[in-house]
């Protein structure tokens, strides 16, 4: 981040702004403005992630502008919001490495910009306290989202502690440690909650791997779900899970027998066999060549062909191939399609 130096006339500008009336969010700057002046007076970053069309943003407007608030927010951060849909707020999150699920979300920061604390917020605890609360578990470095992953390491099993720290681990697109606080989460409860309304919850809201125990037993309950909840929400919810599961990096890494498992459940769905065909071929032809089986990767490869199939598709599958198997039979083939492509 590069650094200006500000002036004391600047600075005692932006000090002014925070008698007024609520939470004194920094005016007329930017994010480098802000963790400036953060060093200068030696304060962390508060940052209201909000959308100007999101109602329950528009919402919190008045409660941020309560005295209580503004006095506990004024002593100890310095707030900025940040606009989700401007290149400016895009630009940090993408390099923060934060995914922001709803707005508003809160973020805290030290000065030096590294994350402390983060709190999402929903229309149901629209509150001073809500917002007092947050900051004070931002401020307390054993309360705060960045000390979940040491609580984890160190045992800390209670129930509600993992789905937060799940959900923390999702926003910050760490998917192995979100795999392993569900699974924990999975153990900890009795296998008779699998299918109450916070299991249903965390299989929206957390849950991103289609090997955990909740999820399995949501796809072999599948008439138990519908029958208690929306059925397109049950259907989205348990897609979501198989897809963002495939879609990862170790969807590449699948087995044929996995694939199979994976195409066996989003049938339970009611998905059509040319949507799944669509949906599993890159890891299904993957898996096939690396278990030496070209001849199937080959069959899987050859349905995407059709009589609409372009020069540049054909290119794209010759070079899927070449890059996945030495057979001699499945390069012969690859190479027929090359000679389309020209």
């Amino acid at each position: 981040m590069k650094k200006y130096f500000l002036t004391p006339l600047f600075i005692l500008t932006l000090v002014a702004t925070f008698a007024q009336k609520g939470t004194a969010f920094l005016q007329g700057g930017n994010l480098r403005t802000v963790f400036d002046v953060a060093k200068v007076q030696n304060k962390p970053v508060f940052l209201e992630v909000y959308a100007q069309s999101c109602h329950v943003c528009n919402a919190f407007k008045a409660t941020f502008d309560l005295p209580q608030v503004g006095n506990f927010y004024n002593q100890n951060f310095i707030s900025y919001k940040l606009d989700i849909m401007t290149p400016e707020g895009q630009a940090f999150l993408n390099k923060q490495g934060i995914w922001i699920q709803s707005t508003p979300t809160l973020l805290f920061f030290d000065k030096d910009v590294k994350l402390m604390h983060i709190s999402i917020l929903g229309e149901n605890n629209n509150s001073s306290q809500t917002l007092i609360d947050a900051g004070t578990k931002a401020l307390n470095p054993k309360q705060r989202t960045s000390a979940y992953k040491a609580s984890f390491l160190s045992g800390n099993r209670e129930p509600n502690f993992l789905i937060d720290y799940g959900m923390i681990s999702r926003l910050m697109r760490d998917t192995v440690s979100n795999i392993a606080a569900m699974n924990a989460y999975a153990k900890k409860i009795a296998k008779n909650q699998y299918g109450n309304n916070t299991s249903f919850l965390v299989l929206q809201k957390v849950i991103v791997d289609d090997e955990n125990d909740i999820f399995k037993y949501m796809i072999a309950n599948l008439k138990e779900f519908n029958a208690k909840y929306d059925k397109k929400l049950v259907k989205q919810t348990a897609e979501n899970i198989i897809m963002y599961s495939l879609y990862s990096a170790r969807g590449m890494k699948y087995s044929s027998t996995k694939i199979n498992k994976v195409r066996e459940n989003l049938a339970k769905l009611g998905v059509d066999n040319k949507s799944i065909n669509g949906r599993v071929w890159r890891e299904e032809s993957t898996a096939y060549f690396r278990e030496n089986k070209p001849e199937k990767g080959m069959a899987i490869l050859s349905t995407l062909i059709d009589a609409k199939t372009e020069k540049a598709s054909y290119k794209f599958l010759y070079d899927w191939v070449k890059a996945r198997t030495s057979d001699k039979t499945a390069l012969a083939k690859a190479n027929i399609w090359l000679a389309k492509s020209k």
